[in-house]
């Protein structure tokens, strides 16, 4: 590994000394950080999971505005992890060319957005990372989402609970239910 990769990772993360005088190409947080509307203030969240519940989205951030249904492409619906809060495997998307999960785009402000990190288990159970979503329009949009680290992520069955919460959103928002039972391991 290169000398300044193992020196830190980025803000947040102490950088060694010398560091901060002149910022290493890799510390930069270019594409790595919510993407900010500049008219708004806000972030764009895709949302895939259970905060496509609108209750819970509503109780986890208030002020949260839907924005339109968006997919991401290559990349599948999964359950893994472990939530104290379902008692079992939550939903990720890892990686699967010519797939996509379906979700909704909402706009956050800040508070909202530290509101889901501390929900979402960020840094720890969740990475919050920006991807590349289409939206309804098939326009391209950068936005904020979580997913679980690919390394060493294990996929296994939710609670029903949890998988009922995921079901009745899918339903209501006109989803294809298919690759949700593919992840969950049930027929749809």
């Amino acid at each position: 590994m290169p000398e300044q990769q193992r020196e830190g990772r980025g803000a947040g993360h102490d950088a060694g000394p010398g560091l901060g005088r002149q910022r290493k190409r890799w510390m930069t947080t270019a594409g790595l950080g919510p993407r900010r509307d500049e008219k708004m203030g806000q972030v764009l969240y895709f949302a895939y999971g259970s905060n496509l519940d609108d209750e819970q989205m509503r109780s986890r951030c208030a002020s949260a505005q839907p924005v339109a249904r968006a997919v991401l492409p290559n990349y599948a619906l999964a359950f893994g992890g472990f939530s104290h809060r379902w008692d079992g495997a939550v939903a990720s998307v890892v990686q699967a060319r010519g797939a996509r999960v379906e979700g909704l785009l909402y706009r956050l402000d800040d508070a909202d957005l530290r509101a889901l990190d501390r929900f979402e288990g960020h840094p720890f159970a969740y990475e919050r990372v920006v991807k590349l979503v289409l939206d309804e329009h098939g326009q391209r949009r950068r936005a904020t989402t979580y997913l679980q680290p690919e390394d060493g992520f294990e996929p296994w069955a939710p609670q029903p609970g949890y998988f009922r919460v995921l079901w009745r959103a899918y339903a209501r928002l006109g989803f294809d239910v298919a690759p949700l039972a593919t992840a969950a391991g049930v027929e749809p």
